[in-house]
């Protein structure tokens, strides 16, 4: 009787262990959480295009193959993504580089929250963008929000995109 009872409790306790993990686990889906749109300062108007080609340090085609990590700088969630560079416009960077986006995900009193500025959503696992960077101290290249990336969804765009920024670089 004494083995029975302790094995029900047992059964019991796994129970409630396993519903509470999966139910935390559900509270913690990026699908769900909470968006907060901030603005950001910018030091320029970089909507104009060649302010914004003068202001960074590299300009270039790149996949996005995943996240890889998370930092907190000065208390603000960045989010950090491996980047394959594919065409450089501005630089000469090769291969694979981890590109810093301001913003991502972060919990506050049990709840779930995405910061991004200027509506500038995450940057997707597969996507090819136009990069334009900033090479930091750290071993990442930043990118700013809102201006930092431009998603091409064809070859078309792509060149396209390339020719109207060559067009804006200085003179070699």
């Amino acid at each position: 009787m004494k083995k029975w009872m302790i094995v029900i409790v047992l059964i019991l306790i796994g129970v409630g262990i396993f519903s509470i993990k999966y139910y935390t686990t559900l509270l913690d889906s990026k699908d769900s959480a909470i968006i907060v749109n901030k603005h950001y300062s910018f030091k320029d108007n970089y909507q104009d295009k060649r302010r914004l080609t003068n202001a960074v340090d590299n300009i270039f085609i790149g996949e996005v193959i995943r996240e890889v990590g998370n930092e907190e700088y000065t208390g603000i969630p960045n989010t950090q993504f491996l980047v394959r560079i594919t065409q450089n416009i501005k630089g000469a960077l090769l291969g694979d580089i981890t590109v810093n986006q301001e913003g991502g995900y972060y919990k506050e009193n049990g709840n779930l929250y995405l910061l991004s500025y200027e509506r500038s959503p995450l940057l997707k696992k597969n996507q090819v963008y136009l990069f334009f960077l900033t090479r930091t101290k750290k071993v990442f290249f930043e990118m700013m929000p809102k201006y930092g990336n431009i998603p091409l969804e064809n070859e078309d765009e792509k060149l396209k995109q390339i020719d109207e920024v060559r067009k804006l670089l200085p003179e070699n």
